[in-house]
């Protein structure tokens, strides 16, 4: 099994198809790695460094790796192929549309519309979808985040909120973990009373100072 690579990143692309890849070199030995357009957009330029989180696809026909810049992404990668129905391909469409939090959010919500935005996913995966990994996705989120509520708990919370989204996302991109994030995340929410108000941005250089003076146990940051 293949969980991560590390090397050069020597060529990269879109997939018309939908998705995209990557081709790492690791020590003259080129790996290509089909991703999300997400990660794609968020990946260095082509001859910097790059590490990705790889999942090793195994059919009858062919070997696929597929990776992401984070670990979360990979893992929810997984955890999306577990579906009926769901195969590498459509996974990657849901995740070139949604951010890891949208998605979770989506199908822990059971948002059938949200998920049909994705290339590939019509209303009837969506909801096969929603009622397969829910409870997967509230166990994988609450072991990550186990001190921020839930979608569906009564106390009212906005790390859903589109402005802590998009700043989530950057965060992922910039290599912090979910614990992390949320952290940083719940703290703002729970000292700020002007929270509800801000943009992504403020969210963000917000986050970013704590985390700077308060690093979570065992992180690398």
């Amino acid at each position: 099994m293949i969980t991560h690579l590390k090397g050069t990143l020597t060529h990269k692309g879109e997939i018309p198809s939908g998705g995209a890849y990557w081709v790492v070199d690791v020590q003259g030995i080129g790996y290509q790695v089909y991703t999300s357009v997400l990660s794609f957009l968020q990946s260095p330029p082509v001859q910097d460094p790059i590490m990705v989180y790889t999942s090793l696809i195994v059919r009858e026909d062919a070997m696929q790796l597929v990776g992401f810049l984070t670990r979360e992404e990979r893992e929810l990668f997984d955890i999306l192929g577990t579906a009926s129905g769901v195969g590498f391909k459509v996974a990657l469409a849901l995740m070139s549309q949604l951010s890891v939090s949208e998605l979770a959010s989506a199908i822990m919500s059971a948002d059938h519309k949200r998920l049909t935005t994705a290339k590939g996913v019509g209303p009837k995966l969506a909801q096969k979808i929603t009622i397969e990994l829910k409870d997967k996705l509230t166990k994988w989120r609450s072991e990550r985040i186990s001190h921020v509520p839930l979608v569906g708990d009564t106390q009212p919370t906005l790390i859903e909120a589109p402005a802590f989204q998009e700043a989530e996302t950057v965060l992922l991109s910039l290599g912090y973990d979910i614990q992390e994030i949320y952290q940083g995340l719940s703290h703002l929410q729970t000292t700020t009373p002007t929270a509800g108000s801000l943009t992504s941005e403020e969210v963000l250089q917000h986050v970013l100072k704590w985390l700077a003076t308060h690093p979570v146990s065992g992180s690398n940051h």
